[in-house]
This record gives structure tokens, C-alpha cells and sequence, in this order.
């Protein structure tokens, strides 16, 4: 086996340890503490692909894109850390653990977004098989994701508050608190 592949493996035990560790009521780790701590994670990787996109959809100069969406996603990625160091007691190993599952599971759910949304392929059977398998993993991750929120609250970002005032089943609407 090659480096990449032992590397690729190991993030993925550490993430799955995460997710263990972060979920149910005996969680020893805090993954997301709220639905506006998820929503300012997944802002992390969508800010920067979104000024790059922008940038480019505009004609502007795409260096300036990238490094202007890399200065915001640090900026976010520093606010991340330091708010799942404070939620994890300040202990840095539950810190580490916390911050090496969210920031992957984010990355991933927003590249199948955009995947879902823009799928890749020339013709139009690779771009249904493209975009229907970001849609397995959304289908997957989305879940999993939803139940590393501790409180299901949020000021910002809550779903319950999205769906206010219009007409959603009962099921999903009772769910959502």
C-alpha cells in the first residue's frame, strides 16, 4: 500500500471515532453544539468555494478569489476552533477529535452539494450518475450529521426556523425540536 492510501485510511478511522465519541446522550465529545455552530462549520469550506465561484462568474481576477475566499475560511476555521476548544472543556485532545470530524464531514457534504447542484461529466448520463451519487452521500452523511447537534436550537441556522409558517408534514416539523 502507498502512503496516500494508509493516510486516507487513518483520517477515516479518526473521523468514524469522532462520530462514535459525539453521538447519543453519553457522547464524550462535542461535535456541534447547536444547529449556528453547523452552520458556521459548513461555512468554513462554502464561503471559500463561493468567492471563488463568484469571482470567476464575474470575470474577475481568480487569484484574488482564492486568496480572498482562503483569508475567509481561515478567519471562520480560527472562529470554529476556537468555539469547539471552549464547548470541549479546553481540553485539547477533545478539541483535536471534535475539529478532525466536523471539518471533514463539512468538506464533504459541501463538495456533494455543489456536485448535486453543478454535477461534472460531458455528457448527460455522467452527469446523472454524478449528481445522483452526491445525492447517496448527502442521502448518508445528512443524517449522521444531524445527529452530532447537541441542542437542536439555533438563532441563525435552525431548520425549525426555516420552515416557519409553511406547510411541512407534522412528522418532520416535530422532529425538528
Amino acid at each position: 500500500m502507498d502512503l496516500k492510501t494508509i493516510l486516507l485510511a487513518a483520517a477515516c478511522i479518526v473521523v468514524i471515532i469522532g462520530i462514535v465519541k459525539g453521538w447519543g446522550e453519553d457522547r464524550s465529545i462535542i461535535v456541534f453544539q447547536d444547529f449556528d455552530d453547523l452552520g458556521l462549520t459548513f461555512l468554513v469550506p462554502a464561503s471559500g468555494f463561493g468567492i471563488m465561484i463568484l469571482f470567476n462568474w464575474m470575470g474577475a481576477n481568480p487569484t484574488v478569489g482564492l486568496g480572498l475566499g482562503c483569508a475567509i475560511s481561515l478567519w471562520l476555521l480560527v472562529k470554529v476552533a476556537r468555539n469547539t476548544h471552549v464547548l470541549n472543556g479546553c481540553d485539547i485532545g477533545r478539541t483535536t477529535l471534535a475539529l478532525a470530524t466536523k471539518l471533514p464531514l463539512s468538506l464533504i457534504w459541501v463538495l456533494n452539494f455543489i456536485q448535486m447542484l453543478n454535477p461534472s461529466g460531458k455528457t448527460a448520463a455522467q452527469r446523472r450518475s454524478s449528481r445522483g451519487q452526491a445525492m447517496v452521500l448527502l442521502a448518508i452523511f445528512t443524517p449522521i450529521i444531524g445527529a452530532l447537534v447537541v441542542e437542536r436550537n439555533g438563532s441563525y441556522f435552525s431548520p425549525a426556523n426555516w420552515i416557519k409558517g409553511r406547510r411541512v408534514g407534522s412528522g418532520i416539523r416535530d422532529h425538528l425540536n
